[in-house]
């Protein structure tokens, strides 16, 4: 790091610019920073990031931002293990910038160290998706890029260590049961799909949720009913059992219990056309 030092180049007026790559010894260094913001994702490897002459370690799913303008100064010194990174020179959309709040590094820099593992997943398969598109055919190539970029950053922001923060276990029971509601979800069944013992997973629910898993599973179903009796034609026999009910009149009784009216009137009240005959 002595000695005077060459400015690392950056191919001005792209709209957005990515790469997935391996680096070997390696240094990046613009005191200017870019006219847009750059994000590195670390899939392997370890590197440094150098702020205010401070060095900061990044290793395995840790993902750094540089704001716009902010002095970028980073690399890898050993070549023993390549740095493994994906990449984004990116214009970023208006209500992008809240979910970029991050622990900082320093002015203009801020990292999510490496999340639990189903979080993680997620934000290299987006990233790993986002820099693919950008390398397409498509006449929509940067959409569908900046597309997966808002995916990866919105799990980014599940992971800020700023925000709530659920278990990881718990944010994939979350999902299993929104792409399951239509069948039978026992808190067994739900426990299984995650690898939880089914009182690991109620502790979790009522812990990080506030209600047990199986009135988790409810509010989701008479959420999902309430849509759908405002925005279809659909029988309120078909909508119980579109929703998992295990039948009309169970439905109807744990609707009225929850909403404080029967579909049919909650369907009427809406202003939506009135319920088919079953």
């Amino acid at each position: 790091m002595n000695g005077v030092r060459q400015e690392t180049p950056y191919p001005a007026g792209m709209a957005l610019l990515t790469g997935h790559e391996r680096r070997d010894v390696n240094w990046c260094w613009r005191p200017r920073g870019t006219s847009i913001p750059l994000l590195i994702h670390t899939r392997s490897g370890e590197a440094v990031v150098r702020v205010n002459d401070v060095e900061h370690p990044l290793t395995t799913g840790d993902t750094v931002v540089w704001d716009a303008g902010a002095a970028q100064d980073f690399g890898c010194r050993r070549s023993t293990r390549p740095w493994e990174i994906i990449w984004a020179h990116f214009p970023p959309r208006s209500h992008w910038y809240d979910w970029l709040t991050w622990p900082t590094l320093g002015p203009g820099v801020r990292r999510i160290p490496l999340p639990q593992p189903g979080l993680h997943a997620r934000i290299d398969a987006a990233l790993l998706d986002m820099d693919v598109s950008a390398h397409g055919a498509s006449p929509r190539t940067v959409d569908f890029a900046l597309n997966a970029l808002e995916r990866a950053l919105l799990w980014l922001d599940a992971a800020n260590p700023a925000r709530r923060q659920l278990d990881d276990r718990l944010r994939e029971a979350i999902l299993f049961v929104g792409h399951h509601l239509d069948r039978p979800l026992s808190v067994a069944a739900i426990a299984d799909a995650v690898q939880l013992s089914p009182s690991r997973l109620s502790h979790l629910f009522t812990e990080q949720i506030g209600i047990p898993p199986g009135r988790y599973v409810e509010r989701r179903r008479i959420e999902r009913a309430q849509a759908l009796l405002v925005s279809s034609s659909l029988s309120i026999g078909a909508i119980a059992a579109t929703t998992g009910f295990s039948s009309q009149f169970y439905f109807a009784t744990r609707f009225r219990a929850v909403v404080k009216m029967t579909p049919r009137d909650w369907r009427q009240r809406t202003g939506t056309q009135r319920d088919l005959i079953d």
